[in-house]
């Protein structure tokens, strides 16, 4: 169909159309029941008396009733896909008894132009009594208004703003003078609890100093025996006996260990010069 776009132009415009008169039905329904109830009030003189009346009423009921067939069979399955089960059942139901009566009004003139009948001759060759199609009539004009208004009560109540929910606030913090206390005392007990912590961690970077200083000091005295005794050599050695002598001379248990992490020397380093010092005080010098 999209091929052809003026057949497409006009399927759209037969769909406006019946769309159109379903939605004008219900004013053409109005003015049958309101002319009926009229030609009650007063004995018959609005439509049985007039003949004008008579017709106007016949088309409008017509229009408003045949018409709406198509616009009712697409609003059910408009509802049905929408999940509305009250609209979709009640469009159905009003699909089936329009499409119902319209085949019966059908058939009896098929009959009567067929056989060139007389219209009460007719009815005799429908299976159904006049009487049943009256009030199957009778029943859609009133469904039909009832499907209309619910329609518009649809309509109206769709663009209404969902109740909003209130969310409860959370309190606004007020800074208060006690409440600025107690947060400089809390920080004041964190800061006192991370300090030892703190301290603890520190010596590690010494300790890597003094592994790195003794490796120094080892490759300085490596190079220095490599390169036999020269002058700077002979005063670091000088300098170095005299410190461990001064150490030991205060503190005559100290271990090698002890000696070298005192005067930032390696452990052989310490070692040499405290044999020194030791084969120098047995061998009766001061000490």
């Amino acid at each position: 169909m999209k091929q052809f776009r003026s057949i497409e132009k006009i399927d759209t415009a037969i769909l406006y159309t019946l769309e159109l008169t379903s939605s004008i039905s219900v004013l053409l329904l109005a003015f049958g029941l309101i002319a009926s109830m009229a030609n009650v009030l007063t004995q018959g003189s609005v439509l049985t008396d007039n003949l004008l009346m008579q017709r106007v009423w016949a088309w409008t009921q017509c229009i408003a009733i045949d018409a709406s067939v198509a616009g009712t069979i697409l609003r059910t399955f408009r509802y049905h896909a929408q999940g509305e089960r009250v609209k979709c059942v009640l469009h159905g139901s009003l699909s089936v008894l329009l499409l119902f009566t319209a085949a019966i009004v059908s058939n009896i003139e098929s009959v009567q132009q067929t056989l060139n009948l007389t219209l009460d001759a007719a009815y005799g060759h429908v299976f159904l009594p006049v009487e049943v199609l009256i009030w199957v009539r009778s029943l859609v004009i009133v469904l039909l208004i009832v499907a209309h208004a619910m329609r518009h009560v649809q309509g109206e109540s769709a663009p209404t703003m969902p109740a909003q929910v209130d969310v409860p606030q959370p309190p606004q913090l007020v800074l208060t003078p006690e409440l600025i206390d107690a947060l400089r005392a809390a920080l004041a007990q964190v800061t006192v609890s991370e300090e030892p912590q703190v301290s603890q961690a520190l010596p590690a970077p010494q300790r890597e100093h003094r592994a790195n200083t003794r490796a120094c000091e080892g490759e300085q005295e490596a190079n220095t025996a490599q390169q036999g005794p020269a002058g700077h050599g002979h005063e670091q050695e000088a300098n170095n006996f005299e410190r461990v002598k001064a150490y030991l001379a205060r503190h005559p248990e100290a271990t090698d260990r002890q000696v070298a992490e005192a005067l930032t020397m390696s452990t052989s380093t310490a070692n040499k010069w405290r044999n020194r010092a030791k084969e120098t005080c047995s061998q009766g010098e001061h000490c």
